[in-house]
Parts: C-alpha cells; sequence; structure tokens
C-alpha cells in the first residue's frame, strides 16, 4: 500500500510526518510552515474533513419513513450511509447516531451524492457539541 493510500486517521501516518518535520533543519521547517500558511495545499485536498473508514449503525429519517443501516466511512463534514433506498441529491435527512448517552448524536443533514453502494450526506448543523459527541463515537474501540 502506497502511503497515499493510507487513511491519514491512520497513526502511523501522522508519526511519519512528525519524523520527517523533526529530521528537517530549522530553515527547512519555516520554509514549510510559509508554504503551508500561503496555501500550499489548497486545493489539493477535495474535501474539507478527513474520512476515517468506519461501520457504525445509524438511524436516519426522511419526512416519508426511518431507515436504519451501517456507515462506509465518517467525517466532521458528514457520511456515506451504505443503503438501497432510492434517494435524490439535495434530501433533508434527520440522522441518529447510537451512543452511550441517553439520546445519542443526533445531526441534521443533505445528500450530498447517491451512488449503487449508498449516499453521501453532508451534515448541516454541526456544532461544538456535535463534533465533540461525533470524534467520540468514532474513537470508541
Amino acid at each position: 500500500m502506497e502511503s497515499g493510500d493510507k487513511g491519514l486517521q491512520d497513526p502511523t501516518v501522522t508519526h511519519r510526518l512528525f519524523q520527517l518535520i523533526t529530521d528537517m533543519s530549522d530553515d527547512e521547517r519555516r520554509t514549510l510552515l510559509k508554504l503551508i500558511d500561503e496555501g500550499l495545499l489548497r486545493g489539493k485536498c477535495r474535501r474539507g474533513h478527513f474520512r476515517k473508514r468506519m461501520r457504525l449503525p445509524l438511524a436516519y429519517a426522511n419526512k416519508d419513513a426511518v431507515y436504519q443501516n451501517m456507515t462506509r466511512d465518517i467525517s466532521l463534514g458528514g457520511v456515506f450511509i451504505c443503503t438501497s433506498i432510492p434517494f435524490q441529491v439535495g434530501d433533508e435527512l434527520r440522522i441518529l447516531f447510537k451512543t452511550q448517552e441517553k439520546g445519542g448524536v443526533k445531526i441534521l443533514g443533505k445528500v450530498a451524492r447517491t451512488s449503487k453502494e449508498g449516499i453521501g450526506v453532508r451534515f448541516l448543523s454541526m456544532n461544538d457539541d456535535r463534533k465533540t459527541a461525533l470524534m467520540s463515537l468514532t474513537h470508541e474501540p
């Protein structure tokens, strides 16, 4: 597997980045920081948030029905839901991620893309509490 194929949540990717930066001279680190500050990576990454491949059970509802399926991957920006239900781009969904805490994590989302494997949903109602709860959920063993 090439290093670009590994998930960025993979601790070995972060470890390798730290190794490379630690091995740089002060001048190289200053140059790297300047390049990043100036937007070196802007436009290179298609997504605003890193995705984590993770199968989580969830419930979601539109105006017609409530469904239950599994995620394929998740980020702070959205989730891919494995489903054969024919949704349309733009459909709004209320999503519930079940957690140990009462009520779980509730997030409003909008279908951003569809495929034969499922739907990509962009989160609409993210606040700091939901982000924290979602990060805790994705770090559970």
